[in-house]
């Protein structure tokens, strides 16, 4: 079934028609080709899904009958804070993907002195708007019905004072703590992970001095766009909803 979008000014109605505006409509319509008659369910970030059927298409809007709504909360109990290193193309889009998909709060792009791309490449109102498209996507392959914020890229230097709970930050040393062992966090986390260089010695340094806990991730030495996922992972099934 067809899950769509809508932003969170347009006001769905308990029951009854609705006029899909013009883009969601295309994306019905062209996109997913649903036709007449074909069920639909409608999302706008409240927390509620809408049943509703495609009953007319005018134009090039469709017009759904919107039969109920169900409340259908989907956040986790454990808000997790992600801050995601800047990587090449399809790493990146993976990582903030699947992010997504495993229920992070926020993702807060940051430049790290060893990473490939550098702030100045992703700045642009462009640029965030297609991360943005593509939370949103995640959601609607997900079924999340909240909708995460991509926040603009900072440098890590500027982000210490962005943290938010208990501050996380992944460090392959074999003497840190494994995830299992920490101490529960609480109902809020931060987590930096470091970029496809690692995160340099004065960057670790500063985050202990903010206050950022050192955590390991096993023996194996994880690539930048599998360790942030493996480890919002891990942070979900020890205290979140997995």
């Amino acid at each position: 079934m067809p899950r769509i979008h809508l932003y969170a000014d347009s006001e769905l109605p308990e029951s009854g028609a609705f006029l899909l505006p013009t883009e969601p409509s295309h994306h019905l319509l062209k996109v997913l080709r649903a036709r007449v008659a074909q069920d639909v369910t409608l999302f706008n970030g409240d927390g509620f899904v809408y049943a509703g059927t495609l009953k007319d298409i005018s134009g090039n809007r469709a017009e759904i009958l919107i039969s109920g709504r169900l409340l259908r909360q989907t956040r986790s109990p454990l808000m997790i804070h992600l801050w995601l290193p800047l990587m090449r193309g399809e790493r990146w889009d993976w990582s903030l993907q699947k992010a997504v998909e495993l229920g992070v709060q926020t993702i807060q792009p940051v430049a790290c002195q060893h990473a490939v791309v550098q702030i100045r490449e992703t700045r642009g109102e462009k640029r965030l708007q297609r991360w943005q498209d593509m939370v949103i996507a995640a959601c609607e392959q997900s079924g999340a019905t909240s909708i995460p914020k991509v926040l603009s890229p900072v440098a890590l230097s500027d982000a210490w004072s962005l943290c938010r709970g208990q501050g996380l930050v992944l460090d392959p040393a074999p003497e840190n703590a494994k995830m299992r062992e920490l101490r529960h966090p609480g109902s809020e986390v931060t987590l930096l992970s470091g970029p496809e260089g690692g995160l340099s010695t004065a960057e670790l340094a500063a985050a202990s001095a903010h206050g950022f806990q050192k955590v390991g991730m096993g023996p194996r030495i994880l690539r930048a766009e599998t360790a942030a996922v493996a480890a919002v992972a891990v942070l979900q099934a020890l205290w979140g909803d997995l």
